[in-house]
C-alpha cells in the first residue's frame, strides 16, 4: 500500500481496510533513502485515526455498523409490555366474579382470587426490578411475557374442575399472570434511564396513562368478548365468556414475545462505540476492553448515607401501599355491586361502565402531562388533590343502602380522577428523589420495592374487603375501612413537602407577621397620639 506524503496530504484518497493486510516490500540492500521514506510513511500511517483499537487492526474482514438505537420504537414496545401486563388485570373485571362462582367460590374466595394477581406481582416486582439493574432489559421483558402466556393458558382450562382443583388452578393462573406483570418496576426504571429530569414527569404520566389504559379501559374488551358465541377448540377446551379473556391474553402475549425478541434493543450506553469490527473468530464491541470499569456503589449504602432519600423512600412506600389498597377494594367489589344494582348477577356489561370511568381517567392523565410539562403546578399539590379526592370518594360510599348516584360519584372520584392523579405523582416524585441520590440507571431495585408495597396493598385491600362484604348493598363498614386508609394516605402526604414550598410558606408567614406587627405598631402610635 502506498500513501502519498508529498505535501499534498489533504488530497489523499480513502484508505481501504482490506489494504491493511499489505506489507511494504523489504528495502533492497543499499537503498537507504527509500528505507527512510518508508519508515516515515509508516509513522504517518500509525498517526491515522481509524477509530479502531490497535488490537483489531489485524486481519479485519468487514466493517459492521451497529444498529441504531430507536428510542421511540423501544419505548413503544416497553409501553406495550406495560399495557398487556395491566390488561391481564382489567380484562377479567366483568367476568371474574362469575368465574369464581363457576369453580365453587364465594365472596371471600373472590377476595383471594383478586388478590392472587397482586401476590404474584408482589413476589416478582422486586426480583425483576433487581434483575433489570443486573441483566439486560430485553431478557427481563421477554421472560415476563413468556410467564404471562403460561398464566393465560392455565386460565383457559381452570373451569374444567368445579372443585378445589378448579379453585387452585384459577388462583395459580392469576398468580402467574401477576408474576409476569411484575415488570411495572422495570418499566419505571427503563423510563428513568432514557429520560432527563425535565422529561421525567411527562414520561411517567405517559406510562401511568398506558398502565391505567390497560387496567381501567380493557374491561370494555372483557364485556365485548363475553358476547362472542362459544365454541370448542379441542373438546373439552371451550371458548366462551369466562375463558375468552384468557385466550385473548395468550395470543397477544405470544405475539409480543416475538416482537421483543426481534425488535427491542437495550438502551444505548454513552460509552458504546458506533463502529464494530468483526474479525475471523470474534466480534469485538468495546473500544477499550482492557480498561477496568469502576465498581458501582451499593444502592443501600448510598441511601443510608442520604437520610433525605431514605426518608422519601419510606414515605413513598407507605403512600403507594395505601393508595393501591383503596383501589384494590374498588377493584374487588366494583362488579358485584354493579350486578346488585342492575339486579342481574350474571350480567357481564360492567366492563362498559368501568371502561367509561377509565376513559375519563385518560383525559385526566393527559392533563397531568400538560400541567407538569408547562410546570404550572408543583407535583406536590397534584398529589394532595388526588389523595383528597380519593378520601371524598370513599366517604360518599359510606352508607347502609348504596344507590346508583353514590356508586357513580364514588367511582368517578376514585377510578377517574383521584387514583390517576395520586399514583402518577407518587412515582414521578419518587423517581426524581432517587435521581438526586443514586442516579437514573440504578433505580430498578428501588422501583421494585415501591412497586412491591403497592402490590401488597392490593393484596390486603381485596382480602379484607372480601371478608367484610356481605353480598348486599349495605357497604357501610367496607367503605369506612377504605376511608380510614385514605385519611392515613392524605396525612402521610404532608411529610414530603418540597423545600421550595416550605421556604415559600415560611416566607409568606414571615411577611404576614411583619405586616401584623406594622399594623399593631401603627395602632399603638395612633393610640398614644389620642391619649
Amino acid at each position: 500500500m502506498t500513501i502519498n506524503n508529498s505535501g499534498d496530504n489533504e488530497n489523499n484518497g480513502a484508505i481501504l481496510l482490506s489494504d491493511l493486510d499489505e506489507k511494504p516490500a523489504p528495502p533492497s540492500g543499499g537503498e537507504e533513502e527509500k528505507d527512510k521514506t518508508n519508515n516515515k510513511n509508516s509513522d504517518n500511517f500509525q498517526n491515522i485515526d481509524l477509530g479502531i483499537p490497535l488490537s483489531q487492526e489485524k486481519n479485519p474482514k468487514k466493517l459492521a455498523i451497529k444498529p441504531k438505537y430507536n428510542k421511540w420504537l423501544n419505548l413503544s414496545i416497553v409501553f406495550l409490555v406495560l399495557f398487556f401486563s395491566e390488561c391481564a388485570r382489567g380484562i377479567v373485571v366483568p367476568t371474574i366474579n362469575q368465574y369464581s362462582v363457576e369453580v365453587g367460590g364465594d365472596n371471600s374466595f373472590l377476595g383471594w382470587l383478586v388478590s392472587s394477581f397482586s401476590f404474584g406481582r408482589f413476589i416478582s416486582t422486586i426480583l425483576l426490578g433487581y434483575l433489570s439493574s443486573r441483566l439486560k432489559y430485553k431478557k427481563v421483558f421477554s421472560a415476563s411475557v413468556f410467564i404471562c402466556s403460561l398464566g393465560a393458558l392455565v386460565y383457559c382450562f381452570a373451569y374444567l374442575y368445579d372443585d378445589e382443583l378448579g379453585k387452585i388452578l384459577l388462583i395459580l393462573s392469576r398468580c402467574l399472570l401477576g408474576f409476569g406483570a411484575g415488570t411495572l418496576s422495570v418499566v419505571r426504571a427503563y423510563v428513568a434511564e432514557v429520560s432527563s429530569a425535565q422529561e421525567r414527569t411527562t414520561y411517567v404520566a405517559w406510562s401511568s396513562a398506558i398502565q391505567f389504559l390497560g387496567f381501567a379501559i380493557t374491561p370494555i374488551i372483557g364485556s365485548v368478548l363475553a358476547h362472542i358465541p362459544w365454541f370448542y377448540i379441542i373438546e373439552p377446551l371451550k371458548v366462551y365468556h369466562l375463558t375468552s379473556p384468557g385466550y385473548f391474553l395468550l395470543i397477544f402475549n405470544i405475539v409480543l414475545f416475538f416482537v421483543i425478541l426481534f425488535q427491542f434493543r437495550n438502551p444505548k450506553k454513552e460509552e458504546d462505540p458506533t463502529i464494530v469490527v468483526e474479525s475471523d473468530k470474534e466480534q469485538l464491541t468495546k473500544a477499550n476492553p482492557e480498561e477496568p470499569k469502576p465498581k458501582p456503589k451499593s444502592i443501600f449504602k448510598v441511601l443510608l448515607s442520604d437520610k433525605q432519600a431514605l426518608m422519601s423512600l419510606f414515605v413513598f412506600v407507605i403512600l403507594n401501599f395505601f393508595v393501591r389498597g383503596v383501589l384494590g377494594i374498588y377493584e374487588t367489589l366494583g362488579t358485584p355491586l354493579f350486578n346488585l344494582l342492575t339486579g342481574d348477577v350474571d350480567d357481564s356489561s360492567s366492563g362498559y361502565y368501568f371502561g367509561g370511568m377509565g376513559i375519563i381517567g385518560i383525559f385526566v392523565l393527559l392533563g397531568i402531562s400538560y400541567i407538569t410539562k408547562k410546570q404550572l403546578i408543583d407535583d406536590f399539590w397534584i398529589l394532595i388533590v388526588g389523595n383528597a379526592l380519593m378520601l371524598v370518594g370513599c366517604l360518599v360510599a359510606v352508607t347502609t343502602s348504596l344507590g346508583w348516584a353514590r356508586f357513580t360519584i364514588s367511582n368517578i372520584l376514585i377510578w377517574s380522577i383521584g387514583y390517576p392523579l395520586a399514583q402518577t405523582i407518587i412515582v414521578s416524585m419518587f423517581s426524581k428523589t432517587l435521581s438526586g441520590s443514586i442516579g437514573k440507571a440504578s433505580q430498578g431495585t428501588m422501583m421494585g420495592i415501591i412497586g412491591a408495597m403497592g402490590s401488597f396493598g392490593r393484596i390486603l385491600g381485596p382480602l379484607i374487603s372480601g371478608y367484610i362484604f356481605n353480598g348486599t348493598l349495605n357497604v357501610f363498614y367496607v367503605f369506612l375501612f377504605a376511608s380510614i386508609l385514605s385519611i392515613i394516605t392524605l396525612a402521610v402526604s404532608f411529610l414530603i413537602v418540597p423545600k421550595s414550598i416550605k421556604k415559600s410558606i415560611v416566607s409568606k408567614f414571615n411577611r404576614l407577621v411583619y405586616k401584623v406587627e406594622e399594623i399593631n405598631l401603627e395602632n399603638s402610635k395612633n393610640y398614644e397620639n389620642l391619649v
